[in-house]
């Protein structure tokens, strides 16, 4: 009986077997070590589950779901198909139900928000060789922002974009904050771009067209050893939706719905210690206050992180190599000297910084401050592709907004509702945005004239 593997050194996986087996591994594709007990469902073109979700293609994989095309055979629509890993947690499916009952009683502002929501279609359950799992029925999307940056080379897109897709994303953790939760993996990976409406009817053979067929890759053991059970056969390769570079997306395709509530939960419910976002948006108490549950502070700067993200070409805190240690670094230079207690505490610090704070460069590189990495990720890239920079005003506000956002204690952060009424909100971000939204009434006008 195969095991789930445990990745080796160079690459491949490993299973726990009797007779151990490594995988070649698959770009673009889920890590074949994880189907085996409790890890993923084999899922191919062709099957149906829940007794009516045709599988077309895939969409994409994560750590613990692999996600598929589908069709409705009773609503005769495209769907996204999730299917979870057997050790997976029902918190998604959990989270996502309550969401949509609390949307019944919304207002109109809080609907706003709740647009940029994933709604749940369904759910369902399937078992199979690795164990049960449950399945979440959504709207199909497009890619998420952080695929569309890195497929564009990470050009910058244009400014009213990045505006509309911040502004989208700030009105969704106010709509989530506002009814008690925390999203808890705020990050550009779970800011999905909307599919436009009419992608959704397409044929079989108008999906043929527009996105050719599915590519897949043939799932090899080193040795040549023999494909354990419930190990699919073939890998299959996510689908690619027409869409133009992210420095060319229109305003019209800039809408977003925020994804992924595996890791969301309610403080008021329950207490949480832990923060699973990636290490570079992760905010500091993660690491200087383990022992302390997490809240809404930690949203919001997770939340400034993934706003700049949108912006800028890069991440405010990455690194080649991104570890607690050079985050924390990145951060200090940002945003100046750590809480003394904290600054005790980090014991990396003498090897970047005097014990004052001020950063050691031997080598006379740059200082990664906030002016610094405005003007070489937000600025520079759109004077190279010709496009509108940012003025000094807009500068000031945007940088007054994160600030906040960023301190170092949790209690001195500002709320959501302090973003929403910040200066680049109001003036830059939301006008953006409503130009979109009023595009699109223009759109639908049209269409139902046409009609």
């Amino acid at each position: 009986m195969s095991k789930p593997a445990t990745q080796s050194p160079d690459g491949s996986s490993t299973s726990g077997s009797d007779s151990e087996v490594c995988f070649h591994a698959i770009d673009d594709a889920e890590p074949i070590y994880r189907y085996g007990p409790d890890g993923y469902h084999p899922v191919a073109i062709g099957d149906r589950l829940g007794g009516r979700y045709d599988i077309l293609h895939k969409l994409g994989h994560g750590s613990y779901s692999t996600v598929w095309l589908a069709r409705d055979e009773t609503l005769q629509r495209l769907v996204a198909v999730k299917v979870c890993t057997a050790d997976a947690s029902p918190r998604e499916s959990e989270i996502l139900s309550l969401l949509k009952n609390l949307s019944e009683v919304d207002d109109d502002d809080a609907a706003l928000g709740r647009s940029m929501i994933r709604t749940l279609i369904n759910t369902f359950r399937v078992n199979g060789p690795n164990g049960t799992h449950t399945c979440l029925v959504t709207d199909v999307a497009r890619c998420s922002v952080d695929v569309a940056k890195r497929s564009g080379s990470y050009a910058p897109s244009t400014l009213p974009v990045a505006r509309a897709i911040a502004a989208q994303l700030v009105l969704a953790v106010a709509y989530l904050h506002g009814k008690g939760f925390v999203h808890g993996d705020l990050h550009l990976g779970n800011v999905l771009l909307r599919l436009p409406p009419e992608f959704h009817s397409w044929s079989d053979e108008e999906l043929l067209e527009h996105c050719g067929e599915p590519e897949v890759e043939r799932v090899q053991t080193f040795d040549d050893k023999p494909i354990p059970p419930g190990v699919p056969p073939v890998a299959i390769l996510p689908i690619w939706f027409p869409m133009a570079r992210i420095n060319k997306l229109s305003l019209s395709d800039a809408h977003i719905v925020l994804a992924d509530f595996g890791e969301s939960y309610r403080p008021s419910e329950e207490s949480k210690l832990e923060c699973c976002t990636p290490v570079h948006a992760r905010p500091p108490e993660a690491w200087f206050e383990p022992t302390k549950p997490k809240a809404f502070s930690s949203d919001i700067w997770t939340l400034a992180c993934t706003v700049w993200a949108t912006i800028a070409q890069r991440s405010l805190f990455e690194t080649f190599w991104c570890t607690e240690d050079t985050v924390t670094g990145m951060q200090v230079q940002a945003l100046g000297k750590l809480p003394d207690e904290w600054w005790e505490k980090w014991d990396a610090r003498s090897k970047d910084f005097t014990e004052d704070g001020q950063p050691i460069r031997p080598d006379n590189g740059p200082v990664h401050t906030f002016d610094y990495q405005f003007e070489d990720a937000i600025q520079e890239g759109r004077r190279r592709y010709k496009m509108e920079t940012m003025d000094s005003a807009e500068k000031e506000a945007l940088l007054a907004m994160l600030r906040p956002m960023l301190a170092y204690r949790p209690e001195q952060r500002c709320s959501v509702r302090d973003v929403l009424d910040s200066e680049w909100m109001t003036r830059y971000a939301m006008p953006d945005f409503e130009r979109m939204r009023a595009w699109d009434d223009s759109r639908t006008k049209k269409s139902d004239r046409v009609h």
